[in-house]
Protein backbone atom coordinates (compact mmCIF):
# COMPACT_ATOMS: atom_id res chain seq x y z
CA UNK A 1 0.00 0.00 0.00
CA UNK A 2 2.84 2.39 0.92
CA UNK A 3 4.59 1.75 -2.41
CA UNK A 4 1.36 2.52 -4.23
CA UNK A 5 0.94 5.83 -2.38
CA UNK A 6 4.54 6.82 -3.11
CA UNK A 7 4.11 5.97 -6.80
CA UNK A 8 0.94 8.07 -7.05
CA UNK A 9 2.73 10.97 -5.32
CA UNK A 10 5.60 10.79 -7.81
CA UNK A 11 3.16 10.78 -10.75
CA UNK A 12 1.35 13.85 -9.40
CA UNK A 13 4.68 15.62 -8.80
CA UNK A 14 5.71 14.95 -12.41
CA UNK A 15 2.36 16.22 -13.69
CA UNK A 16 2.69 19.39 -11.61
CA UNK A 17 6.21 20.00 -12.90
CA UNK A 18 5.11 19.45 -16.49
CA UNK A 19 2.25 21.92 -16.06
CA UNK A 20 4.63 24.53 -14.65
CA UNK A 21 7.07 23.96 -17.52
CA UNK A 22 4.30 24.31 -20.11
CA UNK A 23 3.12 27.59 -18.59
CA UNK A 24 6.66 28.94 -18.57
CA UNK A 25 7.10 27.89 -22.19
CA UNK A 26 3.89 29.67 -23.22
CA UNK A 27 4.97 32.83 -21.37
CA UNK A 28 8.32 32.84 -23.19
CA UNK A 29 6.60 32.11 -26.50
CA UNK A 30 4.28 35.10 -26.06
CA UNK A 31 7.28 37.37 -25.58
CA UNK A 32 9.11 36.02 -28.63
CA UNK A 33 6.00 36.43 -30.81
CA UNK A 34 5.92 40.06 -29.62
CA UNK A 35 9.57 40.32 -30.82
CA UNK A 36 10.98 40.52 -27.29
CA UNK A 37 14.10 38.40 -27.64
CA UNK A 38 15.60 39.39 -24.30
CA UNK A 39 14.69 36.13 -22.58
CA UNK A 40 16.50 33.20 -21.00
CA UNK A 41 16.81 30.99 -24.08
CA UNK A 42 18.27 28.07 -22.14
CA UNK A 43 15.26 28.09 -19.82
CA UNK A 44 12.94 28.45 -22.82
CA UNK A 45 14.44 25.28 -24.29
CA UNK A 46 14.25 23.48 -20.95
CA UNK A 47 10.62 24.49 -20.46
CA UNK A 48 9.70 23.16 -23.90
CA UNK A 49 11.44 19.85 -23.19
CA UNK A 50 10.03 19.32 -19.70
CA UNK A 51 6.59 20.45 -20.82
CA UNK A 52 6.63 17.99 -23.71
CA UNK A 53 5.25 20.68 -26.03
CA UNK A 54 6.15 18.78 -29.21
CA UNK A 55 5.27 15.32 -27.94
CA UNK A 56 3.89 13.13 -30.72
CA UNK A 57 5.08 15.49 -33.47
CA UNK A 58 7.58 14.11 -35.99
CA UNK A 59 9.44 17.14 -37.31
CA UNK A 60 11.59 14.93 -39.55
CA UNK A 61 8.59 14.16 -41.77
CA UNK A 62 7.85 17.87 -42.08
CA UNK A 63 11.54 18.59 -42.71
CA UNK A 64 11.67 16.08 -45.57
CA UNK A 65 8.54 17.55 -47.16
CA UNK A 66 9.98 21.07 -46.70
CA UNK A 67 13.14 20.12 -48.60
CA UNK A 68 11.08 18.62 -51.43
CA UNK A 69 8.85 21.70 -51.69
CA UNK A 70 11.79 24.12 -51.46
CA UNK A 71 13.64 22.33 -54.26
CA UNK A 72 10.47 22.40 -56.39
CA UNK A 73 9.99 26.13 -55.82
CA UNK A 74 6.81 25.67 -53.80
CA UNK A 75 7.88 28.40 -51.41
CA UNK A 76 4.52 29.21 -49.82
CA UNK A 77 3.99 25.56 -48.97
CA UNK A 78 7.53 25.25 -47.63
CA UNK A 79 7.01 28.35 -45.50
CA UNK A 80 3.82 26.91 -44.04
CA UNK A 81 5.72 23.74 -43.14
CA UNK A 82 8.45 25.70 -41.38
CA UNK A 83 5.80 27.62 -39.46
CA UNK A 84 4.24 24.30 -38.43
CA UNK A 85 7.54 23.24 -36.84
CA UNK A 86 7.86 26.60 -35.07
CA UNK A 87 4.28 26.49 -33.82
CA UNK A 88 4.81 23.08 -32.24
CA UNK A 89 7.98 24.21 -30.46
CA UNK A 90 9.23 27.78 -30.83
CA UNK A 91 12.34 26.89 -28.80
CA UNK A 92 13.37 24.38 -31.49
CA UNK A 93 16.02 25.92 -33.73
CA UNK A 94 15.13 23.73 -36.71
CA UNK A 95 11.87 25.54 -37.50
CA UNK A 96 13.61 28.92 -37.51
CA UNK A 97 16.36 27.62 -39.79
CA UNK A 98 13.77 26.33 -42.25
CA UNK A 99 11.81 29.58 -42.13
CA UNK A 100 14.95 31.67 -42.63
CA UNK A 101 15.97 29.55 -45.62
CA UNK A 102 12.68 29.80 -47.50
CA UNK A 103 12.17 33.48 -46.66
CA UNK A 104 15.57 34.22 -48.17
CA UNK A 105 14.53 32.38 -51.32
CA UNK A 106 11.34 34.45 -51.44
CA UNK A 107 13.27 37.70 -51.11
CA UNK A 108 11.61 38.49 -47.79
CA UNK A 109 14.93 39.44 -46.25
CA UNK A 110 13.72 41.40 -43.23
CA UNK A 111 11.57 38.47 -42.09
CA UNK A 112 14.46 36.12 -42.76
CA UNK A 113 16.72 38.23 -40.53
CA UNK A 114 14.22 37.95 -37.66
CA UNK A 115 14.28 34.16 -37.94
CA UNK A 116 18.07 34.22 -38.14
CA UNK A 117 18.25 36.30 -34.95
CA UNK A 118 16.15 33.73 -33.06
CA UNK A 119 18.17 30.84 -34.50
CA UNK A 120 21.45 32.46 -33.43
CA UNK A 121 20.18 32.99 -29.89
CA UNK A 122 19.09 29.36 -29.58
CA UNK A 123 22.45 28.11 -30.86
CA UNK A 124 24.30 30.57 -28.62
CA UNK A 125 22.44 29.32 -25.55
CA UNK A 126 23.73 25.81 -26.33
CA UNK A 127 27.28 26.82 -27.17
CA UNK A 128 27.62 28.88 -23.98
CA UNK A 129 27.05 25.77 -21.84
CA UNK A 130 30.57 24.44 -22.54
CA UNK A 131 33.02 23.69 -25.33
CA UNK A 132 31.96 20.11 -26.05
CA UNK A 133 35.52 18.87 -25.53
CA UNK A 134 34.90 16.54 -22.58
CA UNK A 135 32.25 15.21 -20.22
CA UNK A 136 33.09 18.02 -17.80
CA UNK A 137 32.62 20.70 -20.46
CA UNK A 138 29.91 18.96 -22.49
CA UNK A 139 27.40 21.03 -24.41
CA UNK A 140 24.03 20.88 -22.69
CA UNK A 141 21.15 19.96 -24.97
CA UNK A 142 17.58 19.25 -23.90
CA UNK A 143 17.03 16.28 -26.24
CA UNK A 144 18.98 14.05 -28.65
CA UNK A 145 17.16 15.73 -31.55
CA UNK A 146 18.61 19.08 -30.45
CA UNK A 147 22.08 17.51 -30.43
CA UNK A 148 21.64 16.32 -34.01
CA UNK A 149 20.26 19.69 -35.08
CA UNK A 150 23.20 21.60 -33.60
CA UNK A 151 25.84 19.37 -35.16
CA UNK A 152 24.39 18.70 -38.61
CA UNK A 153 22.29 21.76 -39.42
CA UNK A 154 23.68 24.61 -37.32
CA UNK A 155 27.37 23.63 -37.40
CA UNK A 156 27.35 21.69 -40.68
CA UNK A 157 29.14 18.62 -39.30
CA UNK A 158 28.63 15.00 -40.27
CA UNK A 159 28.02 12.52 -37.44
CA UNK A 160 30.12 9.38 -37.95
CA UNK A 161 29.55 7.61 -34.65
CA UNK A 162 27.71 7.88 -31.33
CA UNK A 163 28.38 6.31 -27.95
CA UNK A 164 26.36 6.59 -24.74
CA UNK A 165 28.75 7.13 -21.83
CA UNK A 166 27.99 7.35 -18.10
CA UNK A 167 30.24 9.60 -16.00
CA UNK A 168 29.61 10.42 -12.31
CA UNK A 169 25.98 9.32 -12.52
CA UNK A 170 25.16 11.32 -15.66
CA UNK A 171 24.54 10.17 -19.22
CA UNK A 172 26.46 11.71 -22.10
CA UNK A 173 26.39 11.35 -25.85
CA UNK A 174 29.96 11.07 -27.13
CA UNK A 175 29.94 11.78 -30.86
CA UNK A 176 32.60 11.38 -33.50
CA UNK A 177 32.00 14.00 -36.18
CA UNK A 178 33.56 15.36 -39.33
CA UNK A 179 33.39 19.15 -39.19
CA UNK A 180 32.96 21.61 -42.07
CA UNK A 181 36.71 21.69 -42.68
CA UNK A 182 36.92 17.90 -42.91
CA UNK A 183 38.54 17.55 -39.49
CA UNK A 184 37.49 14.59 -37.36
CA UNK A 185 36.53 15.56 -33.80
CA UNK A 186 35.06 13.99 -30.68
CA UNK A 187 32.36 16.09 -29.02
CA UNK A 188 30.37 15.55 -25.83
CA UNK A 189 26.74 16.36 -25.06
CA UNK A 190 24.84 16.14 -21.78
CA UNK A 191 21.20 15.28 -22.45
CA UNK A 192 20.50 13.75 -19.03
CA UNK A 193 16.82 14.17 -18.10
CA UNK A 194 17.71 13.95 -14.42
CA UNK A 195 19.96 16.98 -14.90
CA UNK A 196 17.01 18.87 -16.40
CA UNK A 197 14.79 18.03 -13.44
CA UNK A 198 17.49 18.95 -10.95
CA UNK A 199 18.06 22.28 -12.66
CA UNK A 200 14.37 23.14 -12.82
CA UNK A 201 13.35 21.61 -9.48
CA UNK A 202 9.95 20.23 -8.51
CA UNK A 203 6.85 22.12 -7.35
CA UNK A 204 8.24 25.57 -8.12
CA UNK A 205 6.12 28.54 -9.04
CA UNK A 206 5.99 30.04 -12.47
CA UNK A 207 8.28 33.04 -12.53
CA UNK A 208 6.78 36.28 -13.74
CA UNK A 209 7.86 36.97 -17.28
Amino acid sequence: MLCCVISISVVWAQMDDRDVATKKYEAYKTRVVAEDLNIDWRDFRLSAALGGVSQGFDSQLVHDQFVEDLDAGRYEKALAESENVIDRNMANGEGHLLAMTVLQQMGRNEEAKKQEAILNLIVKSIMESGDGGSAKTAWFTVAPSETVFLMTEALGAQIEGQELVHVNGHAYDKLTVLDRRGKRRVVWFNTDTNELLKERGMHHKVAQQ
